[in-house]
């Protein structure tokens, strides 16, 4: 049975909180809010609030918010739950928790549930953590999530429950069956195929068994035109992302951030030495099936659309295009309200029924209004 949610945006103070909040103190219910970089620095006053109201709370910091499908840096989510779903807020750096995973998730009695995680950007094992999950919990459920923190990938305490902020940490969140998921990026077909001969953890050291940095910038200016350096690398790598082959439905797209002195290219995300990789060109607006194809998974429905939206992507289209794509995907959908994220990275369950990790995508669940 679904989960009903009355999600609420407004400003991070003492009177709205304690107003939006205050019908779920002695209930069943808790409160999963969503802040913006900006507004970290009120968190405390969020918890506050719930303690002193017994309601249980769990969240995230993200870049910014997704309200009404228009990008917001103030106030805050709160999405209220009728009935508050299981939560784990658990550090990065011990993976102990893993072994008790199959038993939490079949505490629920539920059939292939959702496991939403939000990940702090800058675990540096995350691909261990969900590949390690994806061996545990088998087929028990299906993956969705996005990564928390700040959009200059430094690193922050980004996640929280109503007594702790913490950062290099997981929160994961169990969704029955029936509320829909859906996870799309849209990106075509490269003009090459490199294999990554050096990498350890993100960072890509050697492609081709060369120097990276040499031979992604020699594929740009020969594929696409652009004379990459290292002041303009960021400007120029959001718009033309490594994609790692896979044998799941949807390739899993790694954005360049960063270059060291060395020639080293650091992604978000982790990169598998030996891999086949390629260079793509994000698509702009209209040029790729990514909307349709999400909203022909979610169906049609008014109920509110939780939706992470990747901040590489927003930056490769542009605030005003991603504001169009996110309106193209309120319009086909039917939803009412437009409410989430921009993330740091997304989570998926590829074809093969294992969790998968990707940049520039839209992860989105359809929630049921109460």
């Amino acid at each position: 049975m679904p989960l009903r949610v009355s999600p609420l945006h407004g400003p991070l103070t003492e009177d709205f909180v304690t107003q939006a909040v205050a019908g779920l103190a002695g209930t069943p219910g808790g409160v999963v809010a969503l802040l913006p970089e900006a507004e970290q620095s009120r968190l405390p006053v969020l918890q506050a609030c719930c303690r002193r109201l017994g309601v249980p709370l769990v969240g995230g910091v993200f870049p910014s918010l997704i309200v009404d499908g228009q990008e917001r840096r103030q106030g805050v989510w709160l999405l209220r739950f009728d009935i508050m779903p299981p939560v784990r807020l658990e550090s990065g750096g011990d993976d102990g928790w893993l072994g008790g995973l199959p038993d939490w998730v079949g505490a629920t009695g539920w059939v292939e549930p959702t496991l939403f995680s939000v990940f702090d950007a800058c675990l540096p094992n995350l691909y261990f953590l969900l590949r390690r999950m994806g061996d545990i919990l088998d087929d028990q459920v299906a993956y969705a999530g996005a990564n928390a923190g700040s959009e200059t990938f430094q690193p922050m305490a980004c996640l929280f429950d109503a007594e702790r902020v913490v950062g290099q940490s997981v929160l994961l969140m169990l969704l029955p069956p029936g509320d829909g998921v859906a996870v799309e990026h849209g990106y075509g077909m490269p003009k090459r195929i490199l294999r990554i001969t050096g990498a350890e953890g993100n960072r890509i050291a050697a492609l081709d068994d060369q120097p990276a940095l040499q031979v992604y910038a020699a594929a740009l200016a020969e594929d696409y035109g652009i004379a990459l350096s290292p002041d303009n690398f960021y400007q120029h790598a959001v718009h033309y992302p490594f994609a790692v082959l896979a044998d799941d439905s949807l390739i899993q797209v790694r954005i360049p951030v960063a270059v060291d002195e060395a020639g080293g290219m650091h992604c978000v995300g982790e990169v598998p030495q030996g891999g086949l990789v390629v260079i793509i060109e994000a698509p702009d607006v209209g040029e790729s099936d990514c909307i349709p194809r999400l909203a022909g998974l979610l169906g049609q429905g008014a109920a509110p659309l939780l939706t992470f939206y990747c901040a590489g992507r927003r930056l490769h289209l542009g605030e005003d295009k991603a504001a169009r794509e996110m309106a193209d995907l309120a319009r086909r959908s039917g939803t009412t309200t437009l409410l989430g994220a921009l993330s740091l990275g997304e989570v998926s369950t590829d074809g093969q029924g294992r969790p998968a990790f990707h940049n520039a995508a839209l992860v989105c669940l359809r929630l049921q209004d109460s």
